[in-house]
């Protein structure tokens, strides 16, 4: 890992001082390592996939934005060649690298609850910041997979330990794909927002606030339904709703000047588009015989998650717009 270490730290410029290297994470998408230079630090990503260039000059272009307005997120560093992103040499294990930098914080754990306010506020924090988007949100948080590819899945799924929870999953399923035909893709003026705000993409700061990590999934959004979405990643698990933290989060989202205000079970359909997509994605690789041994395993284990809570029924969705209308912030 030094030598690793070296070659970045030469590939980006960042400058003299003693280096350290250290485990900073590891996600769907890639492995993160925490890069120390001097007093300076960095957060070093080695996606497993292909890097899109053009996203990322999108997603670097957003940080830029909101860190000139005073958010604190984690703006992108340019490789000494002017590059946002570098094929690492096969001596060093191959694949892509990219830096930005280091936010401090600790992990959220198992405490969101105690959280919820300060969640409500980063998230208007960022909705008020956004600059406003050029295209429409992307079909990932739009469109349900298809019922033949459900029915592929469960049919290669036979024999795996995932079986059952996924058969009986079809049933939620079919109601998210009601829901969302009925949804279309949302409230225009749609804004550009981080997409993917669960707790395992933002920090707890030493000032109590949040800070969000990770924006490779940023993009065009309709910021009710981000609320929408962050309510029930952070409040919701399975049938389960925190509805005190639920009403706490949009209380303090009312209060710091957030734009989104919830209306109904349609305002649910990026979380539900979203959290379906994600599982479908996860149980491909996990049945691609030939996706690397690595990739595989982390995919089960994204796979069981899923299926064990992320994905709520209606009737749990529906407790979460109650306990919303509670802080004044969802239509009647």
């Amino acid at each position: 890992m030094d030598d690793f270490a070296e070659w970045v730290r030469v590939t980006f410029g960042l400058g003299e001082g003693p280096l350290t290297c250290s485990v900073g994470g590891h996600g769907a998408d890639g492995e993160v390592w925490h890069l120390q230079v001097g007093s300076r630090h960095h957060a070093v990503k080695r996606p497993f996939r292909v890097v899109d260039v053009e996203a990322l000059q999108r997603e670097a272009d957003l940080l830029g934005h909101l860190g000139a307005r005073g958010v604190e997120v984690p703006t992108h560093v340019t490789a000494r060649d002017g590059r946002l992103v570098v094929e690492v040499p096969d001596r060093l294990g191959g694949g892509w690298t990219r830096v930005s930098h280091w936010v401090e914080g600790t992990s959220v754990g198992g405490r969101p609850s105690e959280v919820a306010e300060p969640l409500g506020r980063l998230l208007a924090q960022l909705h008020q910041a956004a600059p406003r988007a050029s295209e429409a949100p992307r079909a990932w948080h739009t469109r349900m997979p298809p019922p033949e590819r459900w029915r592929d899945l469960v049919e290669r799924s036979v024999g795996q330990p995932w079986q059952a929870a996924l058969e009986d999953a079809l049933d939620t399923l079919g109601e998210y794909a009601e829901i969302v035909e009925a949804a279309g893709s949302g409230a225009q003026p749609f804004l550009v927002g981080h997409c993917d705000l669960h707790p395992d993409n933002v920090l707890l700061a030493a000032d109590g606030g949040l800070r969000a990590i990770d924006w490779e999934d940023a993009g065009a959004m309709d910021p009710t339904r981000e609320l929408a979405k962050t309510l029930v990643q952070w409040h919701v698990l399975g049938e389960e709703v925190d509805e005190g933290a639920v009403a706490a989060t949009v209380r303090a989202y009312v209060e710091a000047g957030g734009p989104g205000l919830l209306s109904g079970l349609t305002d649910f359909a990026m979380v539900m588009c979203s959290e379906s997509n994600f599982l479908a994605h996860q149980l491909a690789v996990a049945l691609d015989e030939g996706a690397p041994p690595q990739r595989r395993l982390a995919a089960r284990d994204e796979i069981t998650e899923a299926l064990a809570g992320y994905l709520p029924g209606p009737g749990a969705i529906e407790r979460v717009l109650r306990a919303a209308r509670t802080s004044g912030r969802a239509a009647p």
